[in-house]
């Protein structure tokens, strides 16, 4: 006949201890640690701050996080009228100019033809009737850091009134270009020195 074996009854943190020592053990006994990769190492980023131009009181923040061979996009906006709003890369990292002609045309590295897709085109933004927009996106055509004519740093963000495919640079008048922000190099955060 076999002898009846009561079991160990151990407090709430002998446990945890236990659970503790048998994922040590565990991970000791290997000589190598699988590797998990959820998402792609996040590389150089960029941030844009958009300032309000012509008059109007928009402002944002966008970002550019290169991923892998994509750059994350991830934008957020203020002020603006309820509806749908062109937002741009163009070609000159200069806001300067009180309507932001001084940015230039949309960014065209690629010297697309007209109807075609430019480097510097973005999903449209669609404001609420509480005037914000938020912009999430990626692209395979843009980098950042890289030097390379489809980098993103040294250029300019510009939110538009409305939609308009081909918006036209010109100094001296009153234009529907909203806010402007010259995309920067970025420290971002790296969790990887927090832990």
């Amino acid at each position: 006949m076999l002898a009846a074996v009561s079991p160990i009854r151990l407090s709430q943190r002998g446990r945890a201890w236990l659970i503790v020592a048998a994922a040590a053990a565990l991970i000791a006994g290997c000589s190598e640690l699988p590797s998990f990769k959820l998402a792609p190492e996040a590389g150089p980023m960029a941030v844009a701050r958009l300032v309000p131009k012509n008059g109007s009181t928009v402002r944002g923040m966008i970002s550019f996080t290169q991923r892998g061979d994509k750059v994350a996009i991830a934008g957020n906006f203020v002020e603006l009228f309820p509806g749908t709003h062109s937002v741009y890369i163009h070609a000159v990292g200069n806001c300067g100019s009180p309507n932001a002609a001084s940015a230039g045309p949309v960014w065209n590295a690629a010297s697309t033809r007209s109807g075609e897709k430019r480097t510097g085109d973005l999903p449209e933004l669609m404001a609420g009737s509480e005037g914000r927009a938020e912009l999430q996106t990626s692209s395979a055509t843009l980098s950042v850091g890289t030097g390379k004519p489809n980098d993103v740093i040294g250029h300019a963000v510009i939110v538009h009134a409305a939609v308009d495919p081909d918006p036209k640079v010109e100094f001296g008048v009153r234009n529907g270009w909203l806010a402007c922000g010259v995309i920067e190099r970025s420290q971002g955060l790296d969790l990887k020195k927090l832990f």
